[in-house]
């Protein structure tokens, strides 16, 4: 999963820029469900506000070291950092490699692992199941109890020789967007048929390049609707860049629908049906020349009520954690370099561990998804630490703290 989200930045297209401006337009005139989307906005609608996130001096606190507490040689700390509270106060985070377990305590700051592995996909060879490595990668609970997750599944053909050409794991790298629910808060998931996010296009029509919707931010509950972002490659008509997404039903994974430009109208296709649905219609991707990065963390900021964004740029003249915000998840702020950092493929020997996968969380945060943060929340990180000359599977979790205020314009 670590090499999706270090993408060069998409490019911005007038026309889509266009289309999509028109787009927000109509969203309060015509779309009721885009309406109800947007509808907790209007306390702060008359005046514009700016973020300021500033990321805490010093050495980050380690939340989790494989060298001292990894379950096995693979339990990695591979995806952004979520986090829920459960019905009895306490609380579970998820930052899995595709043994997926979860770390819990009493609270955000007293975490311990646990090694029972609590999901993993089945490998299946069949790239149409959907169902080869998984990651569990949003997940929401309406009552700490059941927990539903989007699920991050990697068909990895590089591992089927007959089906790579070229043996290279980027090249046959085919993703998609599932889904598993827990019953028994959080003891063990099970994967549930249908897809959250899919190509329109089968595996063997893309092969050769890294093609689906991968990374899912975290779940943010707004109105009546839940949302979250996903990273497009490009692959075929499909451009590349985050997309938006939005479900009414939050235990139906076929009920989540996307952004193309006017309403949330892109019903995903499974590719294998038949007949094959060719080229259907396609998410838009959103303010590509703001969100030049895939979107990691996805979070609403109490006081102000505006969303914020987390991406990671890896390479380039200026690598780091960068911040974005938005008032409607449409339109985002130019970005802003919060913290400098390489990730792991601009990392060279001598320079410091390479960082990946922000995630924004406040331990004082009232929802039990986390998806509102205050003054002072908290940023995780995975930070691959150097082995000798190489990078290895040696990541620890850590966490560094963070100051965000408000300012009206």
């Amino acid at each position: 999963m670590a090499r999706s989200q270090h993408h060069v930045p998409p490019r911005t297209h007038s026309a889509a820029g266009t289309r999509a401006r028109s787009g927000r337009r109509r969203l309060t005139t015509r779309l009721s469900g885009a309406a109800v989307l947007f509808a907790g906005l209007s306390a702060w609608a008359a005046a514009a506000h700016a973020q300021s996130v500033t990321i805490g001096g010093g050495e980050p606190q380690v939340v989790l070291s494989h060298h001292l507490q990894a379950c096995d040689p693979l339990d990695i700390p591979d995806a952004p950092a979520r986090a829920i509270r459960l019905a009895d106060g306490s609380v579970q985070l998820y930052a899995p490699h595709f043994s997926n377990r979860r770390l819990r305590g009493r609270g955000l700051l007293d975490l311990r692992p646990d090694c029972a592995v609590v999901f993993r996909g089945r490998e299946d060879d069949n790239p149409a199941a959907f169902d080869d490595r998984t990651w569990i990668a949003a997940p929401y609970t309406l009552d700490g109890k059941t927990i539903y997750a989007v699920l991050h599944n990697e068909y990895q053909g590089n591992r089927r020789p007959a089906l790579c050409p070229t043996g290279r794991y980027i090249d046959c790298w085919y993703n998609a967007l599932t889904f598993a629910v827990s019953h028994d808060a959080g003891g063990r998931f099970e994967r549930l048929p249908g897809e959250v996010a899919v190509l329109p296009y089968r595996y063997d029509q893309v092969v050769g390049a890294h093609s689906g919707y991968f990374n899912p931010t975290n779940i943010l509950h707004v109105g009546d609707d839940w949302v979250m972002m996903a990273f497009a490659t490009r692959a075929r008509a499909q451009a590349e860049g985050n997309i938006l997404l939005r479900t009414r039903n939050i235990a139906d994974p076929a009920a989540w629908r996307a952004w193309d430009g006017d309403s949330f109208a892109v019903r995903f296709a499974d590719p294998y049906s038949k007949p094959p649905p060719g080229d259907a219609r396609l998410p838009r991707t959103v303010a590509p020349g703001a969100l030049r990065w895939p979107v990691t963390s996805l979070v609403r900021h109490a006081s102000s009520g505006r969303f914020i964004a987390l991406m990671m740029a890896g390479g380039g003249a200026a690598p780091g954690v960068y911040a974005a915000t938005s008032a409607d998840l449409l339109t985002w702020s130019a970005p802003q370099r919060v913290l400098a950092a390489v990730g792991p493929e601009g990392w060279r020997p001598g320079m410091p561990a390479p960082i990946a996968y922000p995630s924004l969380l406040d331990p004082a945060s009232p929802s039990r998804n986390f998806e509102t943060v205050g003054a002072h929340p908290i940023m995780f990180v995975t930070r691959s630490n150097p082995c000798g000359t190489v990078l290895c599977m040696d990541r620890d979790l850590v966490r560094y703290p963070v100051t965000i205020s408000g300012v009206p314009q």
